[in-house]
């Protein structure tokens, strides 16, 4: 059986209601789904297994009973008919791409790419490339992002317009030489494109697009180059013509339009690839950053995307699904999500034995092994696979990529209106947390440890590598309330903080811990000496590098179930989930919160969300 989510239709209202009270503030809270208690499994190991036929083979015979990676088109026909095996099929929250140098001539001259990306055959891409498991896109949003208007624009790059493309050439002054066949520039030089793509791969969409330029007359090629070159010359504004690529997102945030594509990051380093400028572009920068309610924010994402989408710094070539496999014939309870689909965090807090009970080991396989466990450093996505196992945040982004509470209970969003406490311009975050949250070792997890991480973060100049944004200060003045304050007011801010891992105060701290000189050397689980303390529903308990990585139960986690009492699953719940039975939450929830009466007006954020998905059987 494959389980696909299809094109979604989705809308996010952001509303804010203005509410005249003579009351406390009112809180977002945050309420319980179903999803969040567990785990109910007792183990999971990380197999390492570099070859996909080896996983492949493995999954088969039942040493396995996932694989974090997504297998090749080429095994569907193999899994498809093993009836102990599923599959799952998810649009990729990403896609591959085309980056073009807008700087350098002629390139440099929107309507040579706006040609460019009419002569492009993108169908071609997705049935002789992606073998037919993609999808046309245009928008440099993915089409599972809320705030994409891909069904919105008002014309497409879809099939191959060359014709469109050599009549805005022609117009331009882009002559065909006589004597090579190719054209000059509208300076009469000649010039030429190169198309790199990573040595190793297949750089079918490179030739796609060198037969495209080929259609506008343009002397084009690929080039087989090494991935990290090129990658750093992107990085250090260095020399290219367009370089094939692909990108994943997390979640639904788009704060990084703001930087990806701003004319001031043009030269510098790791900002802009594409060394765009372009001043409209520009001028809607600050309502992205600094809109504070969602219909300001999408507004400006509709603009940028209008003007990305008319000037081409980059071109989508397929935005492709993505085909993971996994046994049913042992436990049931997977649960797809947008960022991590069918192995994520959400699959192995719920996933459980058919017939019920407690316990049970789930081996999962992992191509690579990770770099390491210290999460500051940690670049491998197979580390932050068993990381996100291992750590709590303030909020989780549930399997729909939207914000649910983690750590914390209730939220309350003030500004200077609200609260004359609060700074003219400023924005404050006011979060209570849970009350039985404990590190591993013991020690009770409080709002001094969150405190803790962020001032740790700023404190050990770790800025470089997690953005906090324009925050002021954080706080703690409670053991269980802790105080984020920016200096600004941003619809973004939330998501500035929002998903960070929280460290122990005590292992950390300055005095007795591994202190502000040790964030980069830290290395637990690697290092026997490093204490690794941890909070998720799961603990390291065993590894051998390069074969296996174990985690166990965490019995303390805050939402373990009660393991004393018996748990026989619902028959009506327990399956896979589909699509269409994945819950929505972050419905903000009215609730008391203490604080002074008299305020006059109350903000209140609620996000509401309504996905319709399909599903097709295969």
């Amino acid at each position: 059986m494959i389980g696909v989510r299809l094109r979604p239709a989705a809308l996010l209202f952001m509303c804010v209601l203005l509410v005249s009270v003579a009351s406390p503030p009112v809180v977002s809270g945050f309420g319980e789904i179903s999803l969040k208690t567990g785990p109910y499994i007792d183990k999971i190991v990380y197999n390492v297994i570099a070859n996909q036929d080896q996983r492949i083979l493995a999954l088969q015979a039942g040493a396995i009973e996932m694989d974090t990676s997504f297998f090749d088109p080429v095994h569907l026909p193999t899994l498809e008919a093993d009836e102990d095996i599923d599959i799952n099929v998810a649009l990729r929250n990403g896609y591959g791409h085309l980056t073009i140098n807008c700087r350098d001539y002629p390139l440099n001259i929107s309507g040579l790419r706006r040609a460019f990306a009419y002569a492009v055959d993108k169908t071609r891409v997705q049935m002789e490339v992606m073998d037919g498991f993609s999808q046309n896109h245009d928008s440099l949003l993915p089409y599972v992002n809320e705030f994409c208007i891909e069904d919105d624009l008002d014309w497409h790059y879809y099939d191959p317009q060359p014709d469109i493309g050599n009549a805005i050439l022609d117009e331009l002054g882009f002559a065909i030489d006589a004597g090579t066949g190719f054209r000059l520039a509208p300076d009469g030089s000649a010039f030429d494109i190169e198309i790199e793509y990573a040595s190793g791969g297949l750089g079918g969409s490179a030739q796609i697009g060198v037969d495209a330029l080929h259609s506008l007359h343009i002397d084009a090629r690929t080039l087989a180059a090494d991935f990290n070159d090129y990658i750093t010359r992107l990085k250090e504004h260095g020399e290219y013509d367009m370089v094939f690529y692909a990108v994943n997102f997390q979640g639904h945030e788009i704060d990084w339009l703001a930087d990806e594509y701003w004319s001031e990051n043009a030269e510098v380093f790791d900002k802009n690839p594409t060394n765009f400028r372009n001043v409209t572009y520009d001028s809607w920068r600050n309502q992205l950053l600094h809109g504070a309610i969602y219909e300001e924010v999408y507004e400006a994402a509709v603009e940028m995307q209008k003007i990305l989408h008319y000037n081409v710094p980059r071109i989508v070539m397929y935005q492709n699904t993505y085909m993971q496999g996994y046994r049913n014939d042992q436990f049931t309870g997977h649960v797809p999500d947008l960022n991590t689909y069918i192995t994520g965090p959400w699959t192995m807090r719920n996933i459980h034995r058919i017939e019920g009970g407690y316990g049970g080991t789930l081996d999962v396989a992992i191509s690579q092994e990770p770099d390491s466990f210290n999460f500051f450093v940690a670049r491998s996505a197979y580390s932050r696979t068993i990381l996100d196992m291992l750590y709590s945040s303030l909020f989780d982004r549930d399997p729909d990529g939207h914000p649910i509470g983690d750590l914390a209970e209730s939220m309350v969003i003030e500004k200077h209106d609200d609260n004359q406490a609060v700074p003219e311009g400023h924005t404050r975050f006011t979060i209570d947390i849970i009350q039985n949250a404990t590190w591993t070792d013991g020690y009770p997890l409080t709002a001094e440890d969150v405190a803790f991480t962020f001032n740790y973060i700023m404190d050990a100049n770790i800025t470089q590598i997690i953005d906090l944004g324009e925050i002021y200060g954080v706080w703690s003045p409670t053991p269980h309330r802790v105080v984020f304050e920016f200096s600004s007011e941003s619809y973004w801010h939330f998501s500035e903080f929002a998903y960070q891992w929280i460290i122990p105060k005590h292992i950390f701290n300055d005095v007795d811990g591994i202190g502000y000189e040790g964030w980069e050397t830290w290395n637990p689980g690697f290092d026997p000496a490093e204490p690794h303390v941890t909070s998720g529903p799961f603990y390291l308990t065993d590894f051998e590098p390069g074969e296996f990585y174990e985690v166990s139960y965490n019995p303390n986690f805050y939402y373990a179930p009660d393991r004393s009492l018996p748990f026989t699953p619902d028959p009506t719940t327990s399956s896979t989930p589909t699509p269409s039975s994945i819950p929505t939450p972050f419905n903000p929830i009215p609730l008391a919160t203490g604080v002074t009466a008299g305020v006059s007006i109350a903000i209140i954020l609620v996000t509401v969300v309504e996905i319709y998905r399909s599903k097709r059987e295969a």
